[in-house]
């Protein structure tokens, strides 16, 4: 939808192409050209010649039964984690050097993973001075740091955060109810969400992001509702819906027994986005992935003016996303025509053993790329 306004057409002509051509349900149009809407803003100041910078912490407290992601659990890897530090914070500072030399700038930061969080503070506190120590910071308009897992929240990571310029965080629980939280695999409780969110409501951050997922072994509509309901009354800045994806290579898609899964999403969806509009939220952005529970996507939900831009331009493929890190994916987005890949090594081992023939010569090759 954005790119039809882009060329030219008109909300009515786009209704009509997608009702009359390709079927959209009136309900999906809406959200559609309201996710457009609130895009254009932000995408109509996109600077030139600069670039987000993707963090990738692939390491988790556990892993979740319905993820395929590639990230090593902490306590399997705790050894490798110190070199990975290192190496990371070497790969940091090869591609300041590199983008500097173009005249590149940087426009977001965004620290992912696996949870961030999983770190030590000081961890953290050193792959974030080494962001700040190499890149120019001063006209960054966003640096958002997930910590996605309740569990892995401490006061001190906060602070190492917010003291390192980090302006948005991620506190994830995906539901409030503890039956569901065992039956995905995720250690921590209900709980101990409520407590991380209050914790991290004492810190200065400009935004908190929130992600729920419909359709988990053992929800129920009800009870999915009631979590969107628990979550709105916290008046958290970004809200994230997520149908369920069930990944090839997830713990959960090895289980036979189809039944386990709610199959009524799009009733549990559609009664979430009308409870975030009535609660004064809009959506800014809007995916999809393989393997979604009834042919859904995910929704990001934003009030007061606090739309993620690294997600818009991320999903819009409109800015180039230069990635450090095992499992980062470096996008080369020169026009709508002309996106390259550069994939760093999957796993932290390889990542550790590839790092100088491998990371560092795939680096230069990408920034090359670029076209300034």
């Amino acid at each position: 939808m954005f790119r039809l306004k882009n060329d030219g057409m008109t909300d009515r002509e786009i209704v009509e192409k997608l009702e009359k051509m390709l079927y959209v349900s009136e309900e999906k149009i809406n959200l559609g050209l309201q996710t457009a809407q609130n895009q254009q803003k932000i995408l109509a100041n996109l600077p030139k010649n600069k670039v987000s910078l993707y963090v990738s912490i692939p390491f988790c407290p556990s892993r979740c039964a319905y993820c395929s992601f590639v990230s090593q659990t902490v306590g399997s890897f705790l050894s490798l984690i110190p070199d990975y530090v290192d190496r990371l914070c070497e790969e940091i500072k090869f591609t300041a050097d590199l983008l500097k030399g173009r005249g590149i700038g940087v426009d977001t930061v965004y620290f992912g993973g696996g949870t961030p969080t999983s770190l030590t503070a000081n961890q953290l506190d050193k792959i974030m001075k080494t962001v700040s120590a190499n890149f120019d910071l001063s006209s960054l308009r966003e640096y958002t740091v997930e910590a996605g897992r309740p569990d892995t929240v401490t006061e001190e990571k906060l602070s190492a955060i917010i003291n390192n310029g980090g302006d948005r965080i991620s506190v994830n629980p995906q539901t409030i109810h503890d039956s569901v939280l065992e039956a995905i695999g995720r250690k921590h409780t209900a709980k101990q969400f409520f407590e991380a969110y209050d914790l991290a409501r004492k810190f200065n951050f400009s935004a908190i992001n929130i992600d729920l997922i419909s359709g988990l072994p053992k929800d129920t509509p009800a009870g999915f509702i009631e979590t969107v309901n628990q979550i709105i009354k916290l008046n958290p800045e970004n809200i994230t819906i997520h149908a369920l994806s069930i990944k090839r290579a997830a713990d959960l898609m090895q289980n036979q027994n189809r039944e386990i899964f709610t199959d009524n999403s799009a009733n549990m969806i559609s009664k979430a986005n009308k409870l975030l509009e009535t609660a004064g939220y809009r959506p800014y952005y809007l995916y999809r992935q393989k393997n979604q529970l009834d042919n859904l996507e995910n929704v990001g939900w934003e009030r007061g003016g606090h739309a993620g831009i690294y997600n818009i331009n991320m999903m819009e493929e409109v800015q180039t996303v230069i990635a450090v890190g095992a499992g980062g994916s470096t996008k080369i987005v020169n026009d709508d025509t002309k996106i390259q890949r550069f994939y760093n090594p999957k796993y932290p081992l390889d990542y550790l053993r590839c790092f100088d023939e491998t990371v560092l010569k795939r680096k230069i090759e990408a920034v090359n790329k670029i076209e300034i």
